[in-house]
């Protein structure tokens, strides 16, 4: 039972809320770093996710779905970055980019 102000009451059977803010820390572990390939695969992993995907250097900010921005950060083998995602769905796209970075990348091509 849900209560809003006035009195009005709603019968809510159950809601499930995801964080629509998600950080995460990455290491890049191949060993060319993060060239063209690996950053287009992150970027056409986020292309059609409504929110927004962030990876930090600590030095600057990339928008994952830009190839190029991601290339700019310079990620070389054990660079830290920090993956952030914000939208509905946030949870679920950072798990699938942890996921690249965890695989170094290696896709079925």
């Amino acid at each position: 039972m849900l209560t809003i102000a006035g009195g009005v009451r709603f019968e809510v059977d159950s809601v499930e809320l995801r964080p629509t803010n998600v950080r995460r820390d990455l290491i890049v572990k191949n060993a060319n770093g993060l060239h063209l390939l690996p950053c287009s695969l992150i970027a056409r992993t986020v292309k059609d996710f409504q929110g927004s995907v962030k990876l930090d250097n600590g030095k600057q900010q990339a928008n994952a779905k830009s190839p190029m921005d991601v290339i700019l950060l310079g990620a070389t083998m054990g660079t830290e970055l920090v993956l952030l995602v914000e939208g509905q769905g946030a949870e679920e796209m950072a798990d699938r980019i942890e996921r690249l970075f965890a695989d170094e990348f290696q896709t079925d091509r």
